[in-house]
């Protein structure tokens, strides 16, 4: 019986953190960090619906769609991320205004 090997763990055993990385094209892996992004620039709530939108494209990046549809729903993931982000951004500075 052949043993086909864990992608999602290491030499080690231990968890490979990049297996939801591997495989993915070049164009695929950019907008999949796109929204990660925006961890820079808006901190821990840039960075939480950045993590949304980087795990999301990995996803559609996994999904059997064919190309020019993957691209359109990842850019608008990238989308949604950025405007949500611009969003709460607003919301707060007018809280904090009050």
């Amino acid at each position: 019986m052949e043993h086909t090997p864990d992608l999602g763990k290491n030499a080690t055993g231990k968890p490979d953190p990049w297996a939801k990385f591997r495989g993915l094209t070049w164009w695929q892996l950019v907008l999949s960090i796109l929204p990660i992004l925006l961890l820079p620039v808006g901190g821990a709530i840039g960075g939480a619906i950045g993590g949304v939108g980087l795990f999301t494209n990995l996803s559609l990046a996994r999904k059997p769609f064919g190309t020019p549809v993957k691209v359109l729903a990842m850019l608008g993931v990238v989308l949604a991320t950025y405007l949500a982000y611009f969003l709460v951004a607003v919301l707060v500075l007018n809280l904090v205004k009050r």
